[in-house]
This record gives C-alpha cells, sequence and structure tokens, in this order.
C-alpha cells in the first residue's frame, strides 16, 4: 500500500490523502514506462522522420524544376529548329546567287547540315542541343559573310546584276511546272528527248515578264523553212541580256515588245498562249549562257537562276548545276536570236 499526501499552502484547508494498493501501483508504473519508451522512441526517430520529409520534399521541388526546365529545352529546340530551316533556305539562296554571279562556289560551302531536333526532349539532350546552339550560331556568322560579299559584289557589277535573268517570267501564283529542264519522254514522239528549258502552265493571256533587263533580238514566228524545230515554237520572244545570257520565251499568244526594243526586268513582253507545237496553253522558258563554252549560248536550269521562288528539291538542284554536263543535244540559236554582239 502506498499512501500519498497532498498539503495545500493554505493551512485551513485539509490535508488530502491518496491511498494506492499494489495493483494501481504496478499499472501506472508499466504506463509511466509506456509513455518514456515512446517518448524516447520518438526522439530517436525525429531525425529520421525530418530527413525524410526533407529528401521527399527536395526530390518534389527537384522534379518540379527539371520539368521547368525540360519545357524550356523543349521550346528552345523548337525555335532551334525553325532557325535551323530558315539558315538553310538562306544558305541555298546564298548559294544560288553564287552560281549565278558565278562566283568561287566555296563561298557557299559548309553548310548547315546539321541533324534535325525532336520537339520531344529528355535531359540526355541537353548537351546536344547546347552543341546545336554553337553550330547554328556559327552558321549564322558564315552565312552573314557571305551575304556581305555579295552585297560588294552587287554593289560594284550593278550593270552584270541587271543583265542576270533571275526573276520567274510569269506570276508566282498563276502557273504550275508541268516539265522539268531534263531529259524526258516527249509528249509528240513519245520517245526521251531533252528539255532545255521549263514547261510554266498557265491561263491563256497570262502576262510574261522579262527575266531581267536585256535587248530583244527576235519577236515572232521563226520561219519554217530556216528551222522546223524553231517553228514549232511558235510565237517566241528571244531577249539578250548583254551577250552574257538569252532568254528564251516561246508559244506565246501575242507578243508586246518588238526586235530591238530594250526591256527592263519585270516588264511584261508576251502573254501566254497555245501556238506552235502545244497541247495546252503555257509558256515554255529557256535560259542560255555563255559564260562556260563562250559563243555556244548552253542551256543551263532555269531554276537556277530563278530567285523569287522556292522549288521543292532546289538543294539537289544546285548539286546537279555543280555535276558536269553534257550539252552534246541541244539545237543551238539561229543567229536571229543572238543579235549583234556588243563589243
Amino acid at each position: 500500500m502506498i499512501e500519498i499526501q497532498i498539503h495545500p499552502s493554505d493551512i485551513r484547508r485539509k490535508v488530502r490523502y491518496f491511498f494506492l494498493d499494489r495493483r494501481r501501483v504496478v499499472v501506472g508504473i508499466v504506463l509511466l514506462t509506456v509513455i518514456l519508451a515512446g517518448l524516447i522512441g520518438s526522439m530517436t526517430a525525429a531525425p529520421t522522420v525530418i530527413r525524410r520529409v526533407y529528401k521527399n520534399n527536395y526530390l518534389s521541388s527537384m522534379k518540379q524544376e527539371r520539368e521547368i526546365q525540360r519545357e524550356r529545352l523543349r521550346e528552345n529546340v523548337v525555335q532551334m529548329s525553325s532557325l535551323d530551316r530558315s539558315l538553310e533556305t538562306q544558305r541555298i539562296r546564298v548559294e544560288k546567287l553564287l552560281t549565278v554571279y558565278g562566283l568561287d562556289r566555296s563561298l557557299g560551302q559548309g553548310g548547315l547540315s546539321t541533324r534535325p531536333m525532336r520537339a520531344s526532349v529528355t535531359a540526355e539532350h541537353l548537351g546536344d542541343a547546347r552543341l546545336r546552339e554553337i553550330s547554328l550560331k556559327n552558321a549564322m556568322q558564315r552565312l552573314q559573310e557571305q551575304l556581305n560579299l555579295l552585297a560588294d559584289y552587287e554593289r560594284a557589277n550593278a550593270e552584270i546584276v541587271r543583265h542576270t535573268p533571275s526573276i520567274l517570267p510569269v506570276p508566282s501564283d498563276q502557273f504550275v511546272l508541268t516539265s522539268p529542264f531534263g531529259n524526258r519522254i516527249s509528249p509528240f514522239t513519245r520517245s526521251s528527248d531533252f528539255h532545255k528549258g521549263l514547261d510554266l502552265s498557265a491561263p491563256r493571256g497570262t502576262p510574261i515578264f522579262a527575266a531581267a533587263d536585256g535587248v530583244v533580238t527576235f519577236a515572232g514566228r521563226y520561219p519554217i523553212k530556216q528551222s522546223v524545230n524553231w517553228w514549232r515554237f511558235g510565237n517566241v520572244v528571244v531577249v539578250n541580256h548583254a551577250d552574257r545570257f538569252i532568254t528564251i520565251y516561246a508559244h506565246c499568244d501575242t507578243t508586246n515588245v518588238r526586235q530591238g526594243e530594250r526591256v527592263r526586268q519585270g516588264q511584261t513582253i508576251a502573254t501566254v498562249g497555245s501556238t506552235g507545237w502545244s497541247t495546252n496553253a503555257h509558256l515554255h522558258y529557256e535560259v542560255r549562257s555563255d559564260l562556260e563554252n563562250p559563243g555556244t549560248y548552253t542551256p543551263i536550269d532555269p531554276r537556277i537562276y530563278i530567285l523569287n521562288h522556292q522549288w521543292n528539291n532546289e538543294a539537289s538542284l544546285l548539286i546537279q548545276a555543280r555535276a558536269s554536263k553534257d550539252y552534246k543535244n541541244f539545237d543551238p540559236l539561229p543567229s536571229a536570236f543572238i543579235g549583234r554582239r556588243r563589243v
């Protein structure tokens, strides 16, 4: 038996007595022991619990940050891919200009040729994206240097630039390319032949523009007695561009210029028709160059020289333009088309 006495500070109040038998004492000791054990266990486990909570919070925060960074990276990759395509388009345009002006093609080489990156990006692409960014910066710098060189050339050779055929001879929204430059199956003989220009299908009466400044050397239909092949082209307009290029506009419906007339780039010189040997209204457009084989006026692919329109396969066209060419199978120009050469 245990007796507990509680004496109040006021002597006038009674003393309180509590008696605990053995059973209550044992129960109290057991409860106290359990409470103490719980407190000690909690104190021991507290650092581990705190570390775990902190780790979970930290990992959650890092996961959110990673998702934010991944989204930013994805946006950057999309922007870089768009910039890459734009730079590739400009690079091809620069190479076309180098080819048109007959400049050193090495100025246009060393393009981007970087592999495209996917818009869905994971963490391992981060290093690749940084390398891509460096590559794009170098490509932009190289492209700017090439543009500066071209700008200097154009300023110093304004006469050559004006006489270089470089625009579409018909409105860009009114034609369909039905027969490109190169070997094809003739629609008349059904045999393989060399097509010396472009067939641009367009509605009858569509205006035909001079591709560059020049002098009209022929306008009308070539006499059948002198050449059946050229007579087949129907109404033809031929423009000599400073004895460097000659452009031919065939199957015209009407001609708006006369022999000896000076024309400016973009001037309407004829309209689309279907005269001569023609299956539909279209313009047969040729560009012939005197630069590689002087005095010969060799046919060249006009698409390389058209700068105000983008073709689907311009990269391959440039490769073909650099390859060796076989110009044996083409009709030489009549002297009436060439006109008198300037001294």
